[in-house]
């Protein structure tokens, strides 16, 4: 698969995930599905990271997406940490 194919996967899940989080619809899911969405975003960061660094070395190639899945991924990530370890210390 081409990385941007799968940046573009990475976009459309952070988007679902922090929609679904904002519009109230469930914060926490199951603990499976946490496990993926987990691993989801720490890819797509290192992904974005990756990215960005080959684009540097191409002349005229504009980062924009993987910019885009950076910032999305670090606060789907954040919010993800921050409501898993909020919902762990309440006992939910």
């Amino acid at each position: 698969m081409k990385i941007k194919t799968v940046l573009a996967l990475s976009l459309l899940v952070n988007l679902f995930y922090l929609i679904n989080v904002l519009i109230s619809l469930g914060i926490r899911f199951s603990n499976i599905i946490n496990g993926i969405l987990g691993i989801i975003f720490v890819v797509s960061i290192g992904g974005s990271v990756l990215f960005l660094i080959r684009s540097k070395q191409r002349k005229g190639y504009h980062p924009y997406l993987s910019l885009t899945v950076l910032t999305l991924s670090l606060a789907s990530l954040g919010w993800f940490a921050f409501i898993n370890y909020f919902s762990l210390i309440m006992g939910v």
